[in-house]
């Protein structure tokens, strides 16, 4: 039997519903597989959050036995994959045991749908439907993973994958930058310009964005002369979040803390040496988390909010 492990922080709210909904989703699908939930940061076992049982309540689904538990090494070695709900909770466990990076992946990368699983911790009976649903739709695409004979990732498919683009402008440190992905072994798809011919920056910027956007790919590389024009059409598609950077420590941060998903650089302004010392920065840099991501679901908010 193959068993799965969901990990949010105190095992009351995000866990707890993936687990729940999870085994429902198995059961209707006639999968035979053990679930299980723990925290990170369990100070005490107590049952779900009212909000959560409440939601679930909704779907036909008790969660009023629920006990949280803290996860120990024995849980995540015993597991066949371990899901996390964000970033955060995935450093946490990598922390604990470092060996088994292997199967521990989030949630929404696992299945390729995007970043974290916001927190409803502390918010309305309407940020746990919210957050419910958002964890649903990813374990949708975790059940037909799982028809599909694919439990765990193949090598080929956990590594990183980039979408880059440029105008003419852009287009010579492009292609320096393309050859840096062939030597580190980065797969990559070049969505244009192809040569020096002039194009309009617009164009390419919108097809690097949306296909990061889509999450067929983890990370995008935008260039132009400036990088202005181009960071600014890439912010305009939802769930971009495009850095313009001139410098390392600005790529560094971008990501640490933005979590930024598109890289904008100016082909007229950084040289090619600086140009890849940036791209190796922002590459090789996690999100922090923690009260960034706070900062990060109201970008989100904002984008709902203009968007409906």
């Amino acid at each position: 039997m193959k068993s799965i492990l969901f990990i949010c922080t105190g095992n009351t709210c995000r866990s707890s519903m993936a687990e729940a909904m999870f085994s429902a989703m198995l059961k209707d699908a006639g999968l035979d597989m053990e679930v299980a939930s723990a925290g990170t940061a369990v100070f005490f076992r107590g049952g779900a959050s009212e909000q959560a049982v409440e939601v679930m309540k909704e779907r036909c689904i008790d969660l009023s036995g629920h006990r949280s538990r803290p996860v120990g090494i024995h849980d995540l070695e015993k597991a066949d994959l371990v899901l996390t709900m964000t970033r955060g909770h995935k450093r946490a466990v990598l922390e604990m045991a470092p060996a088994l990076s292997g199967k521990v992946f989030t949630l929404k990368e696992y299945v390729r749908d995007g970043s974290d699983i916001s927190d409803p911790f502390g918010g309305t009976v309407e940020d746990y439907r919210a957050c419910a649903d958002e964890i649903e739709e990813a374990l949708k695409k975790l059940v037909k993973k799982i028809k599909a004979g694919n439990l765990k990732r193949e090598t080929e498919d956990q590594r990183m994958k980039v979408a880059i683009g440029s105008d003419h402008g852009g287009f010579e440190l492009k292609e320096n930058i393309k050859e840096f992905l062939q030597g580190e072994g980065i797969e990559y798809t070049d969505f244009g310009a192809f040569d020096l011919s002039p194009v309009d920056y617009p164009d390419f910027a919108e097809k690097v964005a949306s296909a990061v956007a889509s999450g067929e790919y983890d990370r995008g590389i935008l260039c132009c002369g400036t990088g202005i024009g181009i960071s600014i059409v890439a912010n305009k598609v939802p769930g971009i979040r495009a850095a313009l950077c001139g410098d390392c420590f600005s790529a560094k941060m971008s990501r640490q803390h933005n979590d930024a998903n598109i890289l904008c650089m100016g082909g007229r302004v950084v040289g090619r040496g600086l140009g890849l010392e940036i791209v190796k920065t922002w590459l090789k840099t996690e999100f922090e988390g923690g009260r960034h991501q706070r900062r990060i679901d109201k970008i989100a908010d904002i984008e709902r909010k203009y968007s409906e």
